[in-house]
């Protein structure tokens, strides 16, 4: 769906603290959400985050290149409201983890698999005290009801912003563990990424690339890092 884009109206862009949040100010106008809620942030490093992208805005808003607005304004109008389902959401994607779904050939990609994925499981089962296993094949595997109640149990406490940078980084990565990894800030961010993205470069090194993923990937990159920008600043 296309997102809107509107002109550029104003000629300042401002923070300022409101209590304990954090507002925004285009001119005299209060930044809202496009659902009309009033933004507010939990602390300045992500209101400055927040408004160095409006700042950035020369003739037109849009939305597509403003990945930190889209997440705080996912926050406050989709997650905020739906803690619960968005924790259910997550939830099918630590039972179903990509980090637990290994190739059956050829050789050389099960070798990168074990190489790339390995040190994010033997981390979790160590960090979390938990059990992962782990097959070969597409055929769903079920994760011991301990291990999912633990690792559910990580989004318990999260704020409604840190849910909805988590909730970014498991849907891009396709990996509740690698998300769970980047929270914990239990490797570099680069390292994750690479990871997320194993399959797609062993396709590419294999069959050639394709320009349509590329582009994709890239879109996805810049999302994923942003993500990890906006964790640091609610640290």
């Amino acid at each position: 769906m296309a997102i809107s884009i509107k002109k550029v109206f104003w000629k300042s862009v401002t923070v300022q603290k409101d209590g304990f949040d954090y507002v925004i100010y285009l001119d005299n106008h209060l930044l809202k959400t496009p659902k009309k809620s009033l933004i507010k942030l939990p602390n300045q490093k992500l209101a400055d985050l927040v408004a160095k992208e409006w700042i950035e805005q020369i003739n037109e808003i849009d939305y597509n290149i403003m990945p930190v607005n889209r997440l705080a304004n996912a926050a406050i109008d989709k997650v905020g409201n739906n803690v619960d389902e968005v924790i259910t959401l997550l939830g099918e994607y630590a039972g179903t983890d990509l980090l637990c779904y290994r190739a059956e050939q050829p050789n050389e990609l099960i070798d990168q698999q074990i190489l790339y994925w390995d040190p994010y499981i033997k981390w979790a089962e160590e960090k979390f005290g938990i059990k992962l296993n782990v097959t070969n094949g597409i055929v769903p595997i079920e994760q011991p009801v301990e291990t999912m109640h633990l690792l559910i149990s990580k989004m318990k406490n999260m704020s409604t912003f840190k849910l909805t940078v988590f909730h970014e980084l498991v849907t891009i990565s396709g990996s509740y563990i690698l998300g769970l990894a980047a929270v914990e800030k239990a490797m570099p961010s680069e390292n994750i990424w690479n990871a997320a993205i194993l399959d797609e470069n062993w396709q590419s090194s294999a069959w050639g690339e394709d320009q349509e993923q590329k582009k994709n990937l890239e879109l996805k990159k810049v999302d994923f890092f942003k993500a990890i920008e906006v964790l640091g600043a609610l640290a």
